[in-house]
């Protein structure tokens, strides 16, 4: 009766099934804290990309314990991730931006917003970093960064215990960078002719990791590369196999410390990687 009046709801958290020996070889071959590898829906990206979301919330509620500074990046899997969230408790961490990325009607690739509402779901402190991504020329950036609240917000995210990035790819059919405008055909296409395969942050690089595209780098508001790799937890998400270039070259510059992915992306990278 009680249900029946809506004074009771009754959810049903069912584990999601995760490939154990997957998450074993990407461990032991690329060194990680950790990983999670859940079982590919076939043909369904949405419904794999929620098991992703749901399992990086998990993990999320394992680490934020004793976190005091919690940074993350934006885009589709982070955006997933952020609406999958359930914490357990109200975890006492400030929430920051590790890259730039104004207001946007894309709530994707809409920073503030995605940080706002992470915060909201813990104590409700965050700190945006209040710029665009990427400028037109490498002087606006470095006047922009001098900015003391730019420099603060970026200092802040360099002292974050964990950070949560996605992860993305060199291929326009997936490109938060190129839906966005933040990056035109050309650029995109410059990128690739450089060797690179994916990016984290909008910091791009090759297939061993290697920054690459330094011209359009230099013009970029967000965490480096090498200041991210220094956070104690990093945690990386991606699914799809469009992913595996991207993913491989992340874990090979060592900018992650945690993968969740699906296991097709997984079996995937292992394969590039010669396992």
């Amino acid at each position: 009766e009680a249900r029946d009046r809506g004074i009771v709801e009754i959810h049903i958290h069912h584990p999601i099934k995760r490939d154990l020996a997957l998450e074993q070889q990407i461990c032991e071959h690329f060194g990680l804290q950790a990983a999670r590898v859940v079982n590919t829906v076939a043909g369904d990206f949405q419904a794999t990309l929620w098991k992703v979301a749901h399992t990086a919330g998990e993990l999320l509620n394992e680490y934020l314990r004793n976190a005091k500074i919690f940074a993350i990046s934006w885009g589709t899997t982070v955006h997933a991730i952020v609406e999958a969230f359930n914490p357990r408790h109200r975890y006492d961490v400030e929430v920051v931006q590790l890259m730039g990325g104004v207001l946007s009607s894309d709530p994707a690739i809409d920073g503030p917003t995605l940080v706002q509402r992470l915060a909201h779901s813990l104590t409700g402190r965050y700190r945006y970093l209040h710029a665009p991504l990427i400028v037109d020329r490498a002087e606006v950036a470095q006047a922009l960064i001098s900015q003391r609240n730019i420099v603060e917000s970026l200092e802040v995210a360099e002292r974050a215990d964990v950070a949560l990035v996605g992860i993305g790819a060199l291929d326009a059919t997936v490109s938060s960078l190129l839906r966005a405008g933040y990056l035109s055909e050309a650029e995109f296409a410059t990128i690739i002719s450089l060797g690179g395969v994916g990016d984290i942050c909008a910091r791009h690089f090759d297939a061993q990791g290697r920054p690459v595209a330094p011209e359009i780098d230099a013009r970029i508001i967000a965490i480096s590369l090498e200041r991210l790799a220094a956070i104690p937890t990093v945690i990386g998400a991606a699914c799809g196999i469009v992913k595996a270039k991207a993913i491989l070259g992340a874990l090979r510059g060592g900018y992650l410390d945690i993968l969740v992915t699906d296991s097709a992306t997984a079996a995937a990278v292992l394969e590039l990687a010669g396992c």
